[in-house]
């Protein structure tokens, strides 16, 4: 059986320094699929902003003087109107309480699953 040297035709006899191979490896990756925020002052940009904010209450990824802060405005948005409804007991006020409610359940479940994701860090 012959030997096939075929691959040391295309090496040269030149040994590579192995100090001088290097790699260089940027610290920071970025990634390739930009998220791109779009602009809030188009109807769409706005719808897709708001949502966005509201899956990060929801999912709990905001600090707690934010989540506090929706606490008091979601909370005494829903409690004026909660006050208007028994000052005018009509039918037109629950439809504003249900919108009012909205952001309140919001607020709920970004409260907690904070709490829920601090019992489970705590363990």
């Amino acid at each position: 059986m012959s030997k096939n040297n075929e691959h040391e035709s295309f090496f040269s006899d030149d040994q590579v320094n192995k100090d001088k191979l290097f790699i260089d490896i940027p610290t920071k990756q970025s990634s390739p699929y930009q998220d791109r925020i779009p602009n809030g002052y188009d109807p769409m940009g706005d719808i897709y902003l708001r949502g966005r904010a509201l899956r990060s209450i929801a999912g709990g990824r905001i600090p707690w003087p934010v989540l506090i802060c929706g606490w008091i405005l979601f909370g005494g948005i829903c409690l004026l109107s909660l006050l208007l409804i028994i000052i005018s007991p009509s039918l037109e006020m629950l439809i504003l309480l249900a919108f009012n409610i909205i952001p309140l359940i919001i607020v709920w479940r970004g409260t907690s699953a904070k709490l829920s994701s601090g019992k489970s860090r705590n363990r």
